[in-house]
């Protein structure tokens, strides 16, 4: 998904506030637990690069939301709503047309008429099409802590060994 919104006057100032309390806040990382996002980036444009012409200055800046996700677009966007409502009126609120009540329905017709499409599925590889992000992040962790327990199980005892196994299960209960 890609988002052009139209930020009114002012807005830079609101916005570079906004951002500094979620990078404070720690937003981002209820982002990271919604295991459906594999990617999400938020950025304001001031002005178009020149390419060998004069560079196109914007009267108000735009701002650009990118996402990539696994399932449907209402899932995603009430995924969306549920999780981080504050924060999509914090960077959204200061945009053009945002329903301040945030309605599942109006803001779904708000991103429908601002976004971009970009036939993304025709525009990038899934190395595991089955599998989503937040489950390779966890295969990757037990593969790391698994190698992390078997080079100290080859120099335990039976003691060590058992209380160390015990400790690895535990750790990585959420991930198994």
């Amino acid at each position: 998904m890609m988002v052009f919104s139209l930020l009114r006057p002012g807005a830079l100032l609101v916005q570079r506030l906004v951002l500094w309390i979620g990078r404070r806040r720690r937003s981002s990382t209820k982002l990271s637990e919604l295991s459906l996002i594999h990617f999400a980036r938020l950025a304001l444009i001031r002005r178009f690069p020149d390419h060998g012409q004069e560079p196109d200055e914007l009267p108000q800046p735009l701002e650009l939301f990118e996402s990539n996700y696994d399932g449907t677009f209402d899932g995603y966007i009430d995924s969306f709503v549920d999780s981080v409502p504050w924060d999509m009126r914090g960077f959204w609120a200061t945009s053009y047309g945002f329903p301040w009540r945030l309605a599942l329905a109006q803001f779904e017709r708000y991103i429908h008429a601002n976004e971009f499409a970009t036939g993304a599925i025709d525009h990038y590889y899934v190395a595991y099409p089955e599998a989503t992000v937040k489950m390779i992040g966890s295969a990757l962790r037990v593969v790391e802590m698994n190698t992390q327990f078997r080079q100290r199980a080859l120099q335990s005892d039976d003691q060590d060994f058992a209380a160390d196994y015990q400790a690895f299960l535990t750790e990585l209960q959420a991930d198994l």
